[in-house]
């Protein structure tokens, strides 16, 4: 039989597993250095300070896994996309210590090449980074208000996107890159599709097309409601795509398009992040994924963890029910 790494990257690939995995106990996701705050004396990339973008973040919390961190309240790195070129400074990533950063973080995660894949997360994608500098509605209304600009600075982000990826394999050989970029509420898109398909997706191509020809796996991660352009991520190569939330139709995107993409969520977040969930209501909504989805050779059980509760749970009845999903 398969190890927990082999059967979780095959379904990655679109392969044949033994069983289903489960993700978190399989794979240990190394962050990225720059796009969030970082010091290099007690590194905790979910804490409170400034990026390499000079974004100011705030820790919501004590637990960097469960808690996270947001953009700092009434943040503004400047106003107007117009202005980019101005106040826009990329992260010097040549001189970036990335090798000893990921390398470190990697042995402090408890990294083993025998049972564990390898992925790095590499955050604030395109339209995230400029929502992070200028606000929310100042990013969507630069869409209509300056789009030359805003072309020209997701151009320019691919490119130092492109570098990243390339400084992540030569310093870790992930098997997985793991690119970010929210671009869904809970039921629609933050834009009209056809506004992700021009400024977006040219260059969601380039990602792709760079993590295969390194011979690595392009998941990509965005919460929300995305169901319109799940055709147009399978055109341009994207090999997973997480969390798939429940608030879209799960079942229609499972027999659509789970022959094409790993569809690696569909686990019911807000029921388990709810103190008044039980054990057994969690173990059973995991376990009935499993058994609902499991025959498909592209699903991986997911959530983004919001309780040390739920998670704990979580991960503890994927693994039992994925091991008892005989796939072959």
């Amino acid at each position: 039989m398969q190890t927990a790494k082999e059967a979780l990257l095959a379904r990655m690939r679109g392969e044949k597993s033994d069983f289903v995995p489960e993700f978190y106990s399989t794979t240990k996701d190394l962050v990225f250095p720059g796009d969030r705050y970082i010091n290099l004396e007690h590194f905790d990339p979910y804490g409170t300070g400034p990026d390499a973008w000079g974004v100011m973040w705030t820790n919501q919390g004590p637990d960097p896994m469960i808690d996270g961190n947001t953009v700092a309240k009434d943040f503004r790195l400047f106003e107007d996309m117009e202005d980019w070129k101005e106040h826009v400074h990329f992260p010097p990533i040549d001189f970036m210590p990335v090798e000893d950063i990921l390398n470190g973080m990697a042995h402090g995660m408890g990294y083993n090449p025998e049972e564990h894949a390898l992925s790095v997360l590499i955050l604030s994608g395109q339209f995230e980074r400029m929502n992070e500098m200028v606000g929310f509605e100042n990013a969507l209304c630069a869409f209509y208000e300056c789009p030359d600009e805003v072309h020209e600075f997701f151009d320019a982000m691919c490119e130092y996107k492109l570098k990243c990826i390339d400084r992540a394999y030569n310093a870790v050989h992930p098997q997985i890159i793991h690119m970010h970029d929210d671009w869904g509420t809970n039921n629609n898109m933050f834009f009209d599709p056809e506004i992700w398909r021009e400024f977006i997706k040219p260059n969601e191509k380039k990602y792709a097309d760079r993590i295969h020809e390194l011979g690595m796996v392009y998941m990509h991660h965005s919460c929300g409601f995305i169901e319109q352009i799940f055709p147009d991520l399978i055109e341009i190569g994207v090999d997973a795509i997480n969390p798939v939330n429940v608030c879209m139709e799960t079942d229609m995107i499972m027999e659509k398009y789970a022959d094409k993409i790993t569809i690696v969520g569909t686990v019911d977040n807000q029921l388990i992040d709810k103190e008044s969930t039980s054990e057994e209501e969690i173990r059973n909504e995991v376990r009935t994924k499993i058994e609902k989805y499991g025959k498909y050779d592209r699903f991986i059980p997911f959530i983004i963890p919001a309780t040390q509760r739920g998670f704990k749970i979580f991960v503890d009845e994927a693994v039992k029910a994925g091991r008892q999903m005989i796939t072959n």
